[in-house]
């Protein structure tokens, strides 16, 4: 498998970020999203260059930037950094460096903090024309509608009539104990378990630990729970790939782009919760 399937999974840290032009209303703004080989990807403005950044909400952090990126900004070292740990273990140190302007569609922000993009030797994302990534830690203030079918992602105040309009659907509320991030629970044939939201991987998974009790004869592969009842709704049923990970605990698995293709998922991070609806 590849690395880039489990990119999306930091835990945890914290920055901020921006995204390119699209339309926008008075109380949000709407970024084209385009896909590549089941990857979002969404362009932003750094200073006077376009960037496209992997829309990542597997990742805490905000933003994260190539080198050459950091250079072409003339970004200032702040002289902080982040520890995180990737799905492998390997705990990685990322500098923080302080961008003069990014812009995300209509939003405009200055003197902002980004991290430099580290990663462990034997784990690298695969390239597919992303110079950064984009993760949550950006999207704390906004209600955030992520509609891969009409390829958009929508930022918007909490209580904005564009919120009203578009984040709707199917209510989840967040997992207490991961701090706001995307994670909630769900009904499988496995019964109650716990995953992560997260665009950054391509496709849904469970780990072998929680699957084998139910599929003893699946070591990795794809398996098919009857069932997927989420917010009391059932979009079921769904299959997902067995890999054999060890993720770091209260979570089993992802629910990933082949749910997002099918469905409009509204991210409330002010009111830590999913709205879902089929597209």
């Amino acid at each position: 498998m590849k690395a880039a399937v489990l990119a999306g999974l930091i835990v945890p840290g914290l920055c901020f970020a921006q995204a390119a032009a699209g339309a926008n209303t008075p109380d949000g703004t709407v970024i084209p999203l385009r896909i590549r080989e089941n990857f979002p990807l969404v362009d932003v403005r750094i200073g006077d260059q376009k960037v496209t950044l992997l829309f990542d909400t597997g990742d805490s952090r905000g933003i994260l930037l190539d080198q050459s990126v950091i250079d072409r900004a003339h970004a200032r070292p702040t002289g902080a950094s982040s520890k995180v740990v990737d799905v492998k273990g390997n705990v990685i140190e990322t500098p923080q460096y302080r961008i003069p302007r990014l812009q995300i569609g209509s939003i405009e922000l200055n003197d902002l903090v980004a991290e430099l993009e580290v990663h462990h030797p034997s784990y690298m994302p695969d390239q597919y024309g992303q110079q950064g990534f984009l993760g949550t830690g950006f999207l704390k203030p906004y209600q955030v509608v992520i509609d891969y079918p009409r390829g958009r992602l929508s930022l918007f105040k909490p209580g904005s009539s564009g919120a009203g309009a578009e984040c709707r659907g199917t209510p989840v509320p967040f997992a207490g104990q991961w701090n706001g991030e995307p994670v909630t629970e769900v009904e499988t044939d496995l019964g109650r378990i716990v995953l992560w939201w997260d665009t950054g991987t391509p496709l849904s998974i469970l780990t072998t630990r929680i699957a084998q009790p139910t599929w003893p004869e699946v070591k990795e592969g794809p398996v098919t729970s009857r069932r997927l009842w989420v917010g009391g709704k059932d979009f079921g049923p769904w299959t997902f790939e067995v890999v054999n990970l060890t993720l770091p605990p209260g979570f089993e698995g992802f629910l990933g782009h082949d749910f997002y293709a099918k469905h409009v998922v509204c991210m409330d991070f002010p009111n830590k919760k999913l709205l879902v609806r089929k597209s």
